[in-house]
């Protein structure tokens, strides 16, 4: 077998070969007509999901639909990546790409418009996320064991693939009413060149550098908050700590601001980093932001009432030291899982009503402080995979638990430029979003002030004219930062689609900016906000 760079890895060749998917498997792309739509789930940054039946076979199926957001792109990166991964995989607790259907253009429509894409998979009742968030819903200790080995079980094998899942989280983890948890959305997923795990081996040590902005926040390792390049399938076991306190406590364990904020929670839980419990930790390129005070763990105290196995199960999944963390074979043979009360079998699972995490949405007041316009605005923005209600001009107020909490950079092991592309784009969606907490777009861009969201939506009559004049304020500055960042790198020829968007938000917040002034007669806090976008477009 050839291996890449000498290191005894198998290549991304190498290993498609060894791990193709049996004979039957799809060879071609069925019509969506072969499909009967039965409503939309949810819908992303990167795709719609759409509930469906299949004429032929009679089963229930998830309809991924791929948005392409300019058509001049191409197909989406993220969307290539998945689809070569997931007809690779065959696993029962990895979420199975069974087909591809394509829907065509009506005759008397533009025929230059490319044909529309959808991917097919099973039909999954529930995510985690959705589980944990329904009021009506208990979990028992033999069921959050069920669960857990499932995702220890789903792990262990895209690990022995040599795949990182890179978003490890309760909303990518899909449950169906027969108690089968699958790993799903591969978006951030990529091939692995590092070794992979052994028994009693821990994590050990990378050897190749990857994007370290990966993984969504709440679950994201410290290794990888501290800008660790040369990482390894630890990331992935962090996310399943996270899960699995968060299914011990019914909520997310590690919900931070902002990425110094997190770091602080996860200290305030494990205990602070030291030379002992995470060597080398100082020479990390994002150690030098950082000056954690020394603290004992409190992870104990909060999980006292889960048991010992539990909290030692819990300490090892979420050990500082990536290269000791435990890993999916270790955490298998774990004494939790051989105690009393025993893993219940799947089919023994009580089933539960439709449950996902985009139909548990909670009214949240989005506030942002003035450190966010140069620290945590983008990365803190709406995450792939929310409901963004916002972009059709409905009411803001409303959006996902896990908004604000996503990664906004895509990771690219093909093409750092692309990388960079990527970034911009998911960027300027963040963007977009922030703008419409403040009013729907259609009332920003047709340039009605008087219709702006204090005055238009009940829900905003706190907000003043200078409040929302800093928000659109930050927003241009934005945008203008990511129009020079594109200049910079050449992208002015190759993304002029992306441009005239910038160009046209700018334009569209002068507008709406005016329009603020008018109401608030020309306030001094309103006044300075005009005057930022202007000195950003400078």
């Amino acid at each position: 077998m050839t291996s890449d760079s000498g290191n005894g890895a198998p290549s991304p060749r190498s290993f498609a070969i060894q791990h193709q998917r049996p004979r039957e498997s799809f060879t071609g792309c069925s019509r969506i007509t072969d499909y009967e739509l039965l409503g939309k789930l949810g819908e992303g940054t990167f795709g719609e999901v759409h509930k469906a039946k299949s004429r032929r076979t009679g089963s229930l199926v998830a309809l991924k639909k791929i948005i392409m957001h300019n058509e001049k792109d191409g197909f989406p990166i993220t969307a290539l990546r998945e689809i070569k991964l997931l007809k690779l995989l065959c696993h029962r607790n990895v979420l199975r790409l069974e087909d591809m259907a394509v829907e065509h253009h009506a005759k008397q429509t533009d025929k230059r418009k490319r044909p529309i894409m959808y991917m097919v998979t099973p039909y999954m009742d529930h995510d985690l996320s959705g589980l944990l968030d329904n009021p009506s819903v208990h979990f028992t200790v033999p069921q959050i064991k069920c669960y857990l080995m499932q995702l220890l079980e789903g792990l262990r094998y895209l690990h022995d693939s040599h795949i990182l899942h890179r978003d490890m989280k309760a909303a990518n983890l899909l449950i169906n009413n027969r108690g089968i948890l699958q790993i799903a959305d591969f978006g951030l997923a990529r091939h692995y060149d590092g070794p992979i795990p052994k028994r009693g081996g821990g994590g050990g040590e990378g050897r190749r550098e990857y994007t370290s902005l990966v993984v969504t926040r709440w679950y994201r390792p410290p290794e990888l908050l501290l800008n660790l390049k040369k990482y390894t399938t630890s990331i992935d076991m962090w996310g399943v700590g996270c899960v699995f306190g968060e299914m011990l406590l019914g909520k997310p364990i590690l919900a931070g601001e902002s990425d110094k904020h997190q770091l602080d929670i996860i200290f305030d839980l494990v205990g602070s980093p030291t030379e002992q419990t995470m060597p080398g930790w100082k020479q990390l390129p994002g150690a030098e932001a950082i000056s954690p005070r020394p603290r004992p763990p409190s992870l104990p105290q909060r999980f006292r009432d889960h048991g010992t196995s539990a909290i030692s199960l819990l300490k090892e999944l979420l050990t500082l030291d990536w290269r000791k963390r435990i890993n999916a074979i270790d955490a298998l043979e774990h004494p939790y899982f051989k105690s009393h009360p025993y893993p219940a079998r799947p089919d023994d699972i009580p089933r539960f009503e439709d449950s996902h995490e985009l139909d548990h949405i909670h009214p949240i007041m989005v506030v942002i402080v003035t450190e966010t316009m140069d620290a945590d605005l983008l990365g803190s923005g709406i995450s792939h995979g929310s409901s963004i209600d916002c972009l059709r001009g409905h009411r803001l107020l409303n959006i996902p638990r896990t908004a604000g909490m996503g990664p906004w950079i895509i990771g690219n092991e093909i093409d750092h430029h692309l990388e960079t592309a990527e970034e911009v784009a998911v960027g300027l969606i963040v963007l977009i979003s922030t703008l419409t907490f403040l009013a729907t777009v259609e009332d920003v861009m047709i340039g009605h002030p008087e219709r702006i969201g204090y005055h238009h939506h009940p829900e905003m009559s706190g907000y003043r004219p200078e409040m929302i004049g800093y928000y659109l304020a930050m927003t241009g500055y934005y945008l203008a930062t990511i129009d020079c960042y594109l200049a910079t790198i050449g992208y002015h020829s190759g993304m002029t689609g992306l441009l005239r968007v910038v160009e046209g938000g700018m334009s569209a917040m002068i507008d709406g900016m005016n329009g603020i002034a008018e109401i608030g007669n020309t306030t001094i806090a309103a006044a300075r906000a005009k005057h930022a976008v202007e000195a950003a477009l400078l």
